[in-house]
């Protein structure tokens, strides 16, 4: 699942920006949005203001339009997968 959040600091409050990633993964810049040029995408986000730790403030999960329209396919195809098939007469 993945999620987003704001970045906040917890020494001095300071919004350091938006992250999204996967849920229980390390705060990296990878999920930074947008990533800042020039960033090493595994390197650990700090506070932008006083380097100190930061943490993700009003967590959601992401629900994307392109990825419920894909499940809902999926679930359709796998539906007419499990359909009883019509019987064919054997030709002669």
């Amino acid at each position: 699942m993945l999620v987003i959040g704001d970045l906040k600091c917890l020494h001095c409050g300071y919004s350091s920006g938006r992250w999204v990633g996967p849920k229980g993964t390390p705060l990296t810049a990878a999920g930074l949005r947008p990533l800042p040029p020039g960033r090493d995408p595994a390197e650990h986000v700090r506070c932008g203001r006083c380097q100190g730790p930061v943490y993700l403030d009003d967590a959601m999960p992401v629900a994307s339009s392109y990825r419920l329209r894909r499940i809902q396919r999926m679930r359709e195809q796998l539906a007419a997968f499990d359909a009883p098939r019509p019987k064919r007469g054997r030709a002669a």
